[in-house]
């Protein structure tokens, strides 16, 4: 009997995009079409196991075409490995005695909270949910559980994969493989259905649906009111158009960074305004980028920049200050005073609403677009890292009043 518990991370993920009786050809698991957030199901199945630390894929095929050797290089490319596979010996090539693989059935998208929380667990099991008809397109086990698709196995239990016929699927014969072999049910809430954190695809309305959820988890996960007001409508009809073409959805990823370097250019020219102008244009392309291609879970997560579209609007900012005071020093302080309140500030717990003002590099950039065409880049620079300390006064004030009445 295979052992149901080894502590070593699964290292290993075993998917599929072999068409069942019921799809046929046009399966939306076939790995060329940009079904889901700009990406095909198996690549963003892929992409979403890599952030949760899996670097080695074995996918089952019926058989390897040319859009599938492309997303094993754009995989390469990125420091993850995919082979293929067609039978069950050909997995145990690529496994040690000691390896666990996680193994995800070619329909399902899990979300990657829920992926992070399973692999954590140093048990091998198979993912469940109850039998209620809500959850009928998840495969029966027996009368009263479910299969959600996932589930975390040992060398052995492939071992026995080793004489399957070809033309047997690898991952329905592994599942009755870990039954056999009384591999511990995990049971899962009713909840991760019902919120969409798992999820069967069968259809062109499924996956519509779950691109929805996805784009409105990622507009509403970036903090600031210009981001949330002004960004978000915007995005919730331009990134589904951008998903369609894989060339726009790798435009957006340079985009940011090569207006800040324009905002840069335009800054040291002394064209202050059209600086602020351009580095609120890089804020807004880095902001579609995050749509199209970030895939945060949690609302808390904070809107962020790229390295060098930051180094750059603030190099840009700094060339301005510089420039526009004829090449005194007069205007870098506060130039360097707002820079670093907007770092540390991403590194405090703060209220809602200071958050939405604070944590946005839009409105910063707004402030200072209204300020170079009226006062002046320098005073303007001033009056923003006034604003900011105000603002984290006050914040401090109201939660010394609010710990005083809790006291």
């Amino acid at each position: 009997m295979p052992l149901v518990r080894n502590p070593n991370f699964p290292t290993i993920a075993l998917l599929c995009v072999v068409c069942d009786n019921d799809s046929g050809p046009d399966s939306a698991t076939i790995s060329g079409r940009p079904d889901l957030a700009g990406l095909s199901l198996v690549e963003y199945q892929i992409t979403t196991l890599a952030r949760a630390g899996i670097q080695r894929f074995l996918i089952e095929v019926e058989n390897v075409d040319g859009s599938l050797i492309a997303l094993a290089d754009r995989c390469a490319s990125r420091k993850l490995t995919v082979d293929f596979v067609q039978t069950g010996a050909d997995i145990m090539r690529y496994m040690d005695a000691d390896d666990r693989i996680w193994v995800q059935s070619g329909q399902l998208y899990v979300q990657l909270g829920l992926v992070e929380t399973l692999l954590k667990s140093p048990d091998n099991f198979i993912a469940t949910i109850d039998g209620r008809d809500e959850n009928r397109a998840f495969e029966r086990i027996d009368l009263n559980t479910r299969w959600v698709g996932v589930s975390v196995v040992g060398y052995e239990a492939i071992a026995m994969l080793r004489d399957l016929p070809e033309d047997w699927s690898i991952i329905s014969s592994l599942l009755r493989q870990a039954l056999l072999a009384k591999i511990p049910f995990r049971p899962l809430s009713q909840q991760h259905v019902h919120n969409g954190t798992l999820t069967i695809l069968t259809g062109a309305q499924d996956f519509s649906q779950l691109n929805r959820q996805i784009l409105r988890r990622r507009v509403a996960s970036r903090a600031g009111y210009i981001e949330a007001q002004l960004f978000g409508p915007i995005l919730a009809r331009l990134v589904p158009l951008i998903w369609q073409s894989p060339t726009a959805v790798t435009a957006t990823k340079f985009a940011a960074p090569v207006i800040a370097l324009a905002a840069l250019a335009l800054g040291l020219g002394n064209l202050a305004t059209a600086a602020t102008v351009a580095a609120f244009l890089s804020i807004a392309a880095n902001a579609l980028s995050l749509a199209v291609t970030d895939d945060a879970d949690g609302s808390d997560h904070i809107q962020s920049l790229s390295v060098v579209t930051w180094t750059l609007i603030i190099l840009a900012m700094f060339g301005s200050a510089y420039v526009a005071t004829s090449y005194h020093n007069n205007g870098l302080f506060g130039a360097f005073a707002v820079a670093t309140l907007a770092y540390l500030t991403h590194k405090m717990v703060l209220p809602g609403w200071a958050k939405q003002l604070l944590h946005s590099p839009a409105a910063l950039a707004s402030l200072a677009i209204i300020g170079a065409v009226t006062i002046g880049i320098t005073a303007i620079l001033q009056w923003i890292m006034v604003l900011q300390l105000s603002i984290l006064m006050i914040a401090s004030m109201m939660r010394d009043a609010e710990g005083k009445k809790s006291n």
